[in-house]
């Protein structure tokens, strides 16, 4: 190593423990490893320092989840495996793949993952995962794991948490695993962050309140609960589930939790799904089934939903004078919508507005901005109606448009946390 940019304490922040063992130090020089790396690939500096050291730490925790078998890593890959029939998005893995060791393209995900996650979030862009550096940075992590794989040491303290005899069975043991999972497992790094600025809007919104305690503490215990995650959109209690063995004497414990926070809907949802079902029936039948019916003006779009749909024009007022572009659609669970934004990007003969240029270079935030319903996403999709959607990659442009389209489930699931 050139030089130790990472110390135990950084390590011991993802782990659920204070002390550190041989093991614990074992990791800490993994990731300064990976540090030398990322500088050598000049992908460090890309990032702030303590970025780098986080995606660093984290990238050998992924290390030691394979070598100790704790099955986070493998929960994940196995479910989108079953989700999608790949065991990734982005990288397909070839016949040297093994569900139970280090392989190249999970290498290359996770560092995408981390870049994403940092700096795709503060440039608020979509990250490449074709990015030359990224890559090689990956070829070379992955080199590292395959000298070390023989002597790499399983951590006994990090395998504890998810051995039969480490019991759950009391809220308080189960909520401790679960906060540790929520806000420091290696795989959330944006968790932490969620938490700060859920707590900035509740304090703007109810000034004098910058320091209770009791509020912080609701606010942490809930989105550890039910917020979901960007893998797969799936909330911690939900991965927890997929995580502890199915021998564990709690596991039906755990089950039960995950499936209770995965299917939570907001009450108010459910308090008006019968207006919502009319509405949707009633678009279908004035539409003959079209999708969305495009506007202009306000006039037009009153007469719609008076004449054509027969509902109180009082019940649209979420529509602006200030619109001169726009649509609506309905969903079965949500009724009546409005789109205002990337109304160009929509491939439709009935769309007047559509533009193919600006489609081609801007599409894709269909998939990471939550522009629409994810009913209305899916249809879009499955009727190529949002065909021009692409990134750039330095691969080919295939392959630009390959990435969002093979890959548009798990994109809507990661930044829209929703399907």
């Amino acid at each position: 190593m050139k030089n130790i940019k990472i110390y135990p304490k950084d390590w011991l922040q993802l782990h659920p423990y204070k002390q550190s063992t041989p093991i614990d130090l074992y990791y800490t020089n993994i990731a300064n490893q990976i540090y030398d790396i990322m500088e050598q690939t000049r992908l460090a500096y890309s990032f702030e320092k303590e970025e780098v050291s986080q995606i660093c730490i984290r990238i050998a925790a992924y290390f030691e989840d394979v070598i100790s078998r704790l099955n986070i890593w493998r929960s994940f890959i196995l479910e989108h495996k079953r989700l999608f029939g790949n065991y990734l998005p982005f990288y397909i893995p070839d016949d040297h793949y093994y569900d139970d060791e280090v392989n190249y393209e999970d290498i290359c995900f996770l560092i995408w993952h981390y870049i994403q996650q940092y700096y795709g979030t503060r440039k608020g862009t979509f990250v490449s995962p074709d990015n030359e550096t990224s890559i090689e940075t990956a070829r070379l992590v992955y080199q590292l794991f395959c000298d070390e794989w023989a002597t790499a040491p399983e951590n006994e303290q990090m395998q504890k948490l998810f051995a039969p005899e480490t019991r759950y069975d009391t809220t308080e043991k189960y909520n401790e695993l679960l906060y540790w999972f929520h806000y420091n497992s290696y795989l959330t790094p944006a968790a932490k962050v969620e938490m700060t600025e859920t707590f900035k809007t509740y304090s703007k919104e109810n000034p004098g309140n910058e320091s209770n305690t009791q509020v912080i503490m609701i606010i942490h215990d809930s989105l550890a609960h039910i917020s979901k995650t960007p893998f797969l959109a799936y909330t911690s209690p939900k991965w927890l589930s997929l995580i502890l063995p199915e021998t564990h004497p709690d596991h039906e414990n755990f089950v039960a939790e995950g499936e209770k926070t995965q299917t939570f809907v907001d009450p108010a949802l459910v308090e008006n799904q019968a207006v919502y079902k009319e509405h949707y029936d009633k678009f279908i039948t004035a539409t003959e089934g079209k999708l969305l019916v495009y506007f202009s003006n306000k006039r037009d779009f009153l007469d719609f939903i008076t004449n054509k749909l027969g509902l109180d024009s009082s019940e649209a007022s979420a529509e602006d004078d200030s619109f001169r572009k726009f649509a609506i659609y309905a969903t079965p669970t949500e009724g009546l919508q409005v789109l205002t934004n990337g109304i160009e990007y929509i491939k439709d003969e009935h769309n007047p507005f559509y533009d193919k240029k600006k489609a081609e270079s801007q599409a894709l935030s269909f998939f990471i901005v939550h522009q629409c319903s994810v009913h209305l996403l899916k249809e879009l999709e499955e009727r190529d109606m949002l065909a021009d959607a692409q990134i750039k990659s330095q691969i080919s442009p295939e392959r630009g448009k390959a990435i969002i389209h093979e890959n548009w489930q798990f994109l809507s699931r990661y930044f829209l946390r929703d399907y």
